[in-house]
């Protein structure tokens, strides 16, 4: 029953719908109907029993008094049929096509059983030789519990399309907000550059080679009448020909102090040369 309660929302007290068959055979097995219908569901019942099924109980010959007694025990579940009519025909006609009020069902009877297993979410109960079973669910009712499931953890059908008209509407506005594509004109492409063989004179372009000057602009040979300059000799400094060939101008000289007092220094020291060899020469 825990999935019946998780999937379709079944609680206890469960409501159960009891036909007559049911309750002839749990008397004729010596059955407490009650207790052992809630020892099959596991958890509290509460059985249902409609006017057309208590008409068929009535009508037992056998088990009679014993099964009203039982039946009395029973919430009356009201049916929309005047005339009373066969009881597990009844029990269909309430159930219908969808369980609205999350009935189970106690029957005996199999082609009942074989229709309502069409139903989703219909637990079934049925006495098996002196107890009752709880049969197990369909490949529907999984099917139905699946589905249940992946809405869950999922959208619906419904949040989906919506959520596909948001994203539509979306899509829509920031294409209106982007500037107009100019489409470029379909045409007949040129052939791939790099598959292309290049020409000799593309793969080994030659350099533009520089124009001569023309031979008015060479250099003129040295004329023979202009002297010879000498080559220096090593070890010796260089002169530069302007201050060989300019004569030496004592007006030139710097009068700096310190210069005019070195000149006063030389003269001095040749001064007292001269003096001592004026000396030396002297006769003895």
């Amino acid at each position: 029953m825990k999935l019946y309660q998780q999937s379709f929302g079944f609680r206890e007290p469960y409501q159960v719908l009891v036909s007559a068959d049911f309750i002839l055979e749990g008397v004729a097995k010596h059955l407490q109907v009650v207790k052992t219908l809630e020892d099959a569901l596991q958890g509290k019942a509460k059985p249902l029993i409609t006017f057309c099924s208590i008409r068929d109980v009535r009508t037992d010959s056998e088990h009679r008094s014993e099964a009203i007694a039982v039946s009395k025990s029973f919430e009356k579940r009201r049916c929309p049929h005047k005339e009373p009519i066969p009881g597990n025909q009844c029990i269909g006609e309430v159930m219908g096509e969808e369980n609205k009020y999350n009935y189970c069902v106690a029957v005996q009877d199999e082609v009942l059983r074989a229709s309502l297993r069409k139903v989703p979410g219909v637990p079934l109960v049925r006495v098996k030789q002196s107890t009752m079973v709880l049969e197990k669910p369909q490949s529907l009712v999984k099917e139905m519990v699946e589905s249940k499931n992946r809405e869950k953890l999922g959208l619906s059908d419904l949040e989906r399309k919506m959520l596909e008209a948001v994203k539509k509407m979306d899509r829509e506005a920031k294409l209106a907000q982007l500037p107009p594509k100019h489409r470029k004109k379909k045409g007949p492409k040129g052939p791939n550059p790099l598959s292309v063989r290049r020409s000799k004179k593309e793969a080994h372009p030659q350099k533009p080679s520089k124009p001569k000057p023309p031979r008015s602009e060479e250099r003129a040979p040295a004329s023979t009448n202009e002297p010879s300059v000498p080559l220096p000799i090593a070890g010796t400094k260089r002169s530069r020909p302007e201050e060989a060939q300019q004569p030496y101008d004592s007006s030139q000289r710097p009068n700096t102090v310190g210069q005019q007092n070195k000149r006063k220094r030389k003269r001095s020291h040749a001064k007292g040369k001269n003096a001592s060899t004026n000396i030396s020469s002297l006769p003895k």
